[in-house]
């Protein structure tokens, strides 16, 4: 398993990290699959991840394993046979993808956004974009 062999509290944090990246890069080629369950593969750990600094150290490699295992669970349940290519239409501010997030209205996207800004590179921008275009928004 992953997560499995974590050598003490910093490597947790690192591998939240690194969990909360990937699954949040994933979701723009996977994010149809269920563009409102995907989401949480990256918002729970990057959840946890932002709890760790309120948790006794003891508890980041257990968190770790949790948030893996809800992450892992949501990817293998919902994610679709085939990803699609997923190109932006066109680059974006992290400003202007949240603007979007929150134009749009739907609380997953929001969410998925947030985290898209704390990993904070272009693939997770793209990613919440996808959430944007997948996602109905709500009604004004």
């Amino acid at each position: 398993m992953w997560a499995a062999a974590v050598d003490g509290p910093e490597e947790a944090r690192r591998r939240l990290t690194e969990l909360a990246r990937a699954a949040t890069h994933r979701y723009a080629t996977h994010g149809h699959g269920d563009e409102t369950m995907l989401v949480h593969a990256a918002t729970a750990p990057n959840a946890v991840l932002r709890a760790l600094p309120a948790l006794p150290r003891a508890l980041w490699v257990p968190s770790l394993h949790v948030a893996w295992t809800a992450s892992a669970a949501v990817t293998a349940m919902y994610t679709p046979d085939e990803p699609v290519a997923y190109d932006p239409p066109g680059t974006f501010t992290a400003q202007e993808v949240f603007e979007r997030a929150l134009a749009h209205g739907d609380e997953h996207v929001i969410k998925l956004t947030d985290t898209a800004l704390d990993v904070g590179d272009e693939r997770a921008l793209a990613a919440a974009l996808r959430a944007v275009e997948l996602s109905e928004p709500l009604a004004p």
